[in-house]
């Protein structure tokens, strides 16, 4: 597909290339000159712990975990499960 910038060097994406207005790009110039575009979502820095390696395999561990949802209702219960999860590998 050939774009033509405007007098701001600006371009016009069609509506097929799946980005819309206001959507966030990352743009890459790679060493042969070519321009990359890719759409990214701004994750807020407080929310940045959830996205590292370490985070995504441990919530994914926990959501195949086999074992049953434990409703804790008063401090002795949460003490009594802390020990045995403690205790576990």
């Amino acid at each position: 597909m050939l774009l033509q910038t405007d007098t701001r060097r600006r371009i016009t994406l069609p509506p097929n290339s799946g980005i819309k207005p206001g959507d966030a790009i990352d743009m890459e110039i790679l060493e042969d000159g070519r321009i990359m575009l890719i759409p990214v979502e701004a994750v807020p820095k407080h929310q940045l712990w959830a996205w590292t390696t370490e985070s995504k395999n441990a919530i994914e561990a926990s959501i195949l975990d086999p074992r049953p949802s434990i409703v804790i209702e008063t401090s002795v219960q949460s003490e009594n499960v802390a020990k045995r999860w403690a205790n576990e590998s």
